[in-house]
């Protein structure tokens, strides 16, 4: 499992800002709430997510899909949460 530096934090910063404008207040509020409470397990779920394109994201996000992935589900909730 990778250790999250100050550096790979500001990277992952970086990756949420997002093409969708929804993406982006969601992800902005999430980012204000827990961003400085995740893990660095959480964290490397959170960067698989963020691989994700905009709109699979968002309709993961929105409940439109579903996903298999039991650490994408758990950080979703935290996601939609905020």
């Amino acid at each position: 499992m990778a250790t999250f530096d100050e550096t790979a934090k500001r990277r992952i910063r970086f990756l949420t800002r997002r093409g969708l404008l929804e993406l982006d207040i969601v992800l902005g509020r999430f980012m204000e709430k827990e961003f400085d409470n995740l893990s660095d397990e959480e964290l490397s779920v959170f960067v698989e997510i963020l691989e994700l394109p905009d709109p699979s994201f968002l309709a993961l996000v929105n409940e439109k899909e579903e996903t298999d992935n039991p650490e994408f589900k758990s950080l979703l909730d935290k996601i939609r949460r905020c």
